[in-house]
């Protein structure tokens, strides 16, 4: 056991150094940019869920006294680090080797999917910990059935839920374990004790939502009566309007495309490694078939949810069924020694040799130290406006909107600003008692637009002519002859447009060429400014693809299935040169262009969240 628990802190360790390394210095857009502008907050509604999660962030913004976005980023970093520990000692237990669940535990660490979770504000780290920790627990409580031992299972599995709703996708796994492990036969689990147990601390667990429930009444709002205020929570924090319209909601036409990016996403997260997992199931059920049905389970009904899950960023649900495919790793490790008569512990350092070198491959990829696009974006699309002088009034991309409310909160409290949906009503009254106070009134794009369909000339607008957004074939119009560059061009989403002239013009300045066929989802120029390119590239399905420019090796890599992928934290694509991240690429247009260090010296973004965002100002 001492073996075993040396071999989880190291690997604990070493996963916290690597996060550490490549952790997001600041706020992002969408969910994680609603996190961080969210904890801390006294009052969360049902809709905001998440009271562990929340409760465990704002510990770590009080204890590090840090800015919350880099506080909750920090917290993911120290929750994936447990995680990976936890699934150490787990995968030990299922293989009987601390140096095969180490492995096990390593693959895990350095799988792309994960690491690009535990380096931002996510609520995904924490889920790892509870899944791989209640595996444990279980397992303990089989070689000793005490009701101790029971009930802190169920006091795990019950806290977990505080965190992430989708525990109970491993409700089927543990029940049947439970039942065909209890070593009074399955009826003594059914016992009025047993299940009064179960019962008893699923409700404390469940207590963790009158946090949520409160805040109905917090609002200011007229108090909801009881009944109306549990049909209300209910909805909310079980988000089941998303439900309705998302579960087991794939149309049957994607099917295939869905088995093409699930055989895509292991590859990611584990490459040939991952035919091991297979291989641990048939060890599992050789040893015991008891934890063999236990482990197929939860992959079965996790990747099986996942994979019918009708959501734009699908890939992160698959993380729990990652962790259990690391998981079966250990003892496919034990079968594999067997049957080829090697030394485990021979096998498994091959295998840490494996994964190390995964995570030497996969650092500047997934590196994010130095990546401040949201706060610059937000400084562009706000700067020279404070209190005193005007108010913006927007109205963005949601994944923008979380970052704005961070922004406004805590980088530039002075910025006033409003959302449309909020003041659409009285927009001409606004406009007019701020106009009387000697504020302008400022409107970002989509708000203009809407303005003016509202109101018409009512509420004319001119272009604010502080704000200057360059095209793309101005942005390198300039470049010195020789200059490396790389530009991606990658399918947009619906709502945003992609201008295809300005990027044939700009490709002409760069290189006297165009894209070769504009039918991929992926497409990607690189070269040297002046010359033909070096790499021109264009493919239905995610490439990865190598070019020497002018001596520097860059990395082309699409890391994303745009049938599926709306939204990816992590971008959709890498661009590494000289083993320097030099480029997240997004969906549209992504172009930089760097130096022999692969340092950027210019970054644009075009038909994507990053896009510059141009203002208005109401006449």
């Amino acid at each position: 056991m001492t073996r075993r628990l040396l071999a989880a802190i190291g690997i604990a360790g070493a996963a916290f150094a690597l996060y550490h390394a490549t952790l997001l210095p600041g706020f992002d857009f969408g969910d994680t940019g609603f996190f961080q502008t969210t904890v801390g907050r006294a009052t969360l509604t049902p809709r905001d869920g998440y009271p562990l999660y929340f409760g465990i962030g704002a510990l770590f913004v009080h204890a590090t006294r840090a800015d919350p976005a880099r506080a909750l980023n920090l917290a993911s970093a120290v929750e994936a680090a447990l995680a990976c520990g936890l699934l150490a000692l787990a995968a030990a237990e299922l293989s009987a080797s601390a140096a095969a669940g180490a492995a096990a535990a390593l693959l895990f660490a350095v799988s792309y999917t994960f690491w690009s979770q535990a380096i931002i504000a996510e609520v995904y780290a924490l889920h790892a910990i509870f899944v791989a920790l209640t595996v444990l627990l279980v397992l303990a409580w089989a070689k000793r059935p005490t009701t101790p031992r029971l009930a802190l299972f169920f006091a795990t599995f019950a806290l977990g839920f505080g965190n992430h709703l989708s525990m109970i996708l491993l409700l089927p796994g543990f029940a049947a374990y439970l039942l065909v492990a209890a070593p009074d036969g399955w009826r003594s689990m059914l016992r009025p004790r047993i299940v009064l147990l179960a019962l008893g601390i699923a409700a404390l667990g469940a207590l963790q939502y009158s946090w949520n429930l409160r805040g109905l009444w917090e609002w200011p709002n007229q108090p909801p009566a009881f009944v109306d205020a549990i049909r209300t929570f209910w909805f909310d924090v079980t988000k089941s309007d998303w439900r309705d319209t998302m579960v087991l909601e794939l149309p049957r036409s994607m099917l295939i495309d869905r088995l093409r990016m699930y055989r895509f996403d292991v590859a990611q997260q584990f490459g040939w490694m991952a035919l091991v997992a297979p291989l641990g199931l048939a060890q599992l059920a050789i040893a015991d078939w008891r934890r063999g049905l236990l482990i197929l389970l939860l992959f079965l009904v996790d990747a099986g949810f996942a994979f019918t899950y009708n959501v734009g960023d699908s890939h992160v649900f698959y993380l729990p069924s990652h962790l259990v495919l690391a998981m079966l790793v250990a003892p496919g490790l034990v079968l594999i020694a067997k049957r080829a008569r090697l030394r485990l512990a021979a096998v498994a350092v091959i295998v840490m040799a494996i994964a190390a070198a995964r995570g030497y491959r996969d650092f500047p990829a997934l590196d994010r130290s130095e990546d401040r696009r949201p706060t610059a974006l937000l400084a562009d699309l706000t700067r020279g406006l404070d209190s005193q002088r005007a108010i913006l009034i927007a109205d963005l991309n949601w994944q923008l909107v979380n970052g704005l409310a961070y922004f406004g909160k805590y980088v530039d409290p002075d910025l006033a600003y409003d959302w449309l949906s909020h003041v659409l009503l009285y927009a001409p009254a606004l406009v007019r008692d701020n106009r009387a106070g000697g504020r302008d009134v400022v409107l970002t794009e989509r708000a203009r637009n809407v303005v003016a369909a509202a109101y018409g000339p009512l509420l004319s607008t001119v272009p604010d002519p502080g704000v200057r957004i360059p095209s793309l074939t101005d942005v390198v119009r300039d470049l010195p002859r020789g200059t490396r560059y790389v530009l991606c061009v990658l399918r947009p989403s619906r709502d945003l447009t992609l201008d295809r002239g300005d990027v044939s013009s700009a490709l002409r300045l760069l290189a006297g060429t165009s894209l070769t066929s504009n039918d991929g989802d992926y497409s990607a120029v690189a070269g040297v400014v002046g010359v033909l390119p070096a790499l021109t590239m264009s493919s239905r399905e995610p490439f990865s693809s190598r070019v020497n420019l002018e001596g520097v090796d860059v990395d082309v890599r699409m890391e994303s299935w745009l049938a599926f992928d709306t939204i990816r934290r992590m971008g959709f694509g890498q661009v590494i040169a000289a083993r320097h991240h030099t480029l997240i690429v997004e969906r549209g247009v992504s172009f930089a262009a760097f130096g022999a260090d692969g340092r950027p010296i210019r970054v644009a973004y075009r038909g994507n969240i990053f896009s510059p965002q141009p203002r208005f100002v109401v006449r």
